[in-house]
């Protein structure tokens, strides 16, 4: 499945702060080529991600490990960018502080693992569950780049192994970032579950 969510084409060069953070022996000319390159590597890692998980070797606990958003973040970033997999080190406009970032993360991981543990004596969905999991991620802000792109792709890895056959469907970029603006003000995620569809996977 494409990635709905690449950035808009721009053929200015890179820059020159970009390039510094290449991994060595890469190179872009221009933003372009930079946001193409990030598109694959992103339907790459989702393409491994969803085999996994549809093989079964890739369970709803695996997914809880504590480690396994900076292991995704590596997989998407490791190819372009040194800082693959790195938990952020400096403020940014969003997003905890920095010394507070592994404890927060790590709590939400934590408390997914005892969700899906205890799936079928919930009585809220996976759905929510998932939805709840990217609002509260991307909220903490745990990488420098791609916070956005990154939980959303592991709430669709979570549901679809909680499920076995659904992903969320992001395509409507306006309501969902106006939905995610309500949902940090409400830290409530039922209307972007409300808004955001559901597409069962191979349609």
């Amino acid at each position: 499945m494409a990635d709905s969510w690449s950035r808009y084409t721009n053929d200015t060069p890179a820059s020159i702060e970009d390039a510094d953070a290449f991994v060595d022996g890469v190179h872009f000319a221009t933003k372009d080529e930079l946001y193409q390159a990030e598109a694959q590597a992103l339907v790459d890692v989702r393409v491994e991600l969803y085999g996994a998980i549809t093989g079964g070797q890739l369970t709803p606990f695996d997914l809880t490990d504590r480690l396994v958003l900076e292991k995704i973040h590596m997989q998407y970033n490791a190819s372009i960018w040194k800082w693959a997999g790195r938990i952020r080190d400096r403020e940014v406009s969003i997003g905890v502080a920095p010394e507070n970032i592994r404890e927060s993360l790590y709590g939400e991981l934590d408390t997914l693992r005892w969700q899906t543990e205890h799936l079928d004596e919930l009585t809220i969905s996976p759905e929510f569950i998932a939805m709840s999991a990217h609002h509260h991620l991307v909220k903490i802000h745990p990488f420098v780049d791609g916070n956005g792109r990154i939980t959303r792709l592991y709430s669709d890895a979570l549901l679809l192994a909680m499920t076995g056959d659904r992903v969320f469907d992001w395509s409507d970029e306006p309501v969902y970032f106006d939905a995610l603006r309500r949902a940090d003000r409400t830290m409530n995620a039922e209307e972007l579950l409300e808004l955001i569809g559901i597409q069962l996977l191979g349609e």
